[in-house]
């Protein structure tokens, strides 16, 4: 009786710290997917991620390309000519959005 009860402990022993090693092994495969998981879902792979699907195409990219470069030139016009107070100055600052948007639009279709 004696030795089983030896027999019964020790193998619960070497049950416990079988346990114990899966626990840690457990742990650490749960750390790893937290990280990746918490890496995937942050706003910088989100964008990054949905920009590349989206601009798979050629035709998407020369599309942002040319949204891009309207947008830049008519932020710079706007600065370099000022505000549109004077007739003038709206005249002026739309003639230079004209020439400079059929300019990007016949540099773009070369790309």
């Amino acid at each position: 009786m004696e030795t089983s009860n030896k027999t019964c402990h020790s193998n619960l022993l070497c049950r416990i710290e079988e346990l114990k090693i899966l626990k840690l092994e457990q742990e650490q495969k749960i750390k790893y997917q937290y990280s990746d998981l918490k890496d995937s879902l942050s706003f910088g792979s989100l964008i990054k991620e949905s920009i590349s699907h989206i601009t798979e195409s050629k035709e998407t990219q020369r599309d942002l390309l040319k949204i891009a470069t309207t947008t830049g030139t008519n932020y710079l016009i706007e600065k370099v000519l000022g505000s549109n107070s004077s007739i003038k100055r709206y005249l002026g600052s739309l003639l230079a959005e004209k020439v400079s948007s059929s300019f990007i639009g016949k540099l773009i279709a070369k790309i």
